[in-house]
């Protein structure tokens, strides 16, 4: 079994910290609590990541400073077999008369979702939400949702037309997980020309392997003068070699604001995927529900491209005259792309 860190207003920096990790040494999958309850599954190895998982983090915090009376538990495992062994003990719990909503906080988790949902149905007391997924499902207890980050990518390769002179890199995480293609998708239609594409891994692991993308910049400014990196904990590795090597190419920061990360970040791929849940876990605590399938765009505000401060008389008015442009060409690209 695996012992959850269960998230109290005291221990809120603790959680910041990375202090988060699953143990094998005790006897239930969450201690017993009378309160409702969230079960928080985040990606594997992707606390720390200065990027989505960190921002998720802060968004729960918030939610949990003016939500006292809920039981938060917080699962930080280390591989995707760790994280299914929690999913599949959780859905084999018996009923309860206390509310439960369990959360998976990836798009990685949709085919182990997929899997165990087919063989386990839910009791009345239980809800699932799951993170970047178009998937629909026939119950109504279970909940999806998506950031594209096509429109926002658009804008990002509109940019990057205007300061590279050769073929941009895409360099993405690995090439199953469909939110990361949609914004290699998003970058190329907005660059207008075919880029190059690398993968850092086959699997999720491609998040976590700042040190393989650091080891490769050496390589890649030799024939890149724009990098667009759509690799999570990883592109950590590219912002440091920027840091330390003055001939570095473009690039781009991911889901939070990172041009402080390096001078060469010409602005970054916002998802305010804090905001989100907040208001998705607000929603569930107040009337027991939550949207079925929702996906949110560039228009929806929770996705966005927010050009680098150092850069903003290069590219602020680019992107202002671009931003409707981007928004319907992404409409377009969801009608007809079958994502």
């Amino acid at each position: 079994m695996y012992n959850p860190v269960r998230i109290i207003l005291a221990m809120t920096t603790l959680l910041v910290t990375g202090a988060l990790s699953s143990c094998n040494h005790a006897d239930e999958l969450e201690p017993v609590s009378l309160a409702p309850q969230i079960v928080f599954l985040f990606s594997p190895s992707g606390l720390g990541d200065m990027s989505y998982n960190d921002c998720i983090l802060e968004g729960v915090q918030k939610f949990k400073m003016e939500h006292k009376e809920i039981d938060i538990y917080i699962y930080s495992p280390e591989s995707l077999l760790e994280a299914e062994k929690i999913f599949s003990d959780w859905l084999k719990r018996p009923e309860s008369e206390i509310p439960v909503l369990f959360v998976l906080g990836s798009s990685d988790y949709e085919p182990m979702a997929e899997l165990h949902l087919a063989e386990h149905d839910l009791t009345p007391n239980k809800s699932i939400l799951l993170f970047e997924s178009r998937k629909q499902y026939k119950a109504e207890n279970i909940h999806t949702f998506q950031i594209s980050m096509f429109g926002a990518s658009y804008l990002a390769g509109v940019c990057a037309k205007q300061c590279s002179e050769m073929t941009p890199l895409i360099l993405l995480a690995n090439n199953t997980d469909s939110p990361i293609n949609i914004a290699k998708d998003g970058f190329i239609a907005g660059y207008g020309s075919d880029c190059n594409v690398e993968y850092l891994a086959d699997d999720w692991t491609g998040y976590v392997s700042a040190s393989l993308a650091y080891r490769k910049m050496s390589d890649w400014v030799v024939d890149y003068d724009f990098i667009f990196p759509v690799a999570g904990g990883s592109n950590a590795g590219i912002y440091r070699y920027s840091r330390e090597f003055e001939y570095s190419p473009f690039l781009v920061g991911m889901d939070i604001d990172q041009s402080s990360l390096s001078n060469r970040i010409t602005g970054s791929v916002i998802k305010h995927i804090d905001q989100l849940i907040y208001r998705y876990l607000t929603e569930w605590v107040v009337t027991g529900i939550m949207p079925e399938n929702q996906l949110y765009g560039l228009e929806s505000g929770y996705a966005d491209w927010l050009v680098a401060p150092r850069y903003v008389n290069d590219f602020s008015s680019l992107v202002n005259g671009m931003r409707h442009q981007a928004i319907v060409f992404e409409k377009e690209y969801y009608e007809t792309s079958g994502y």
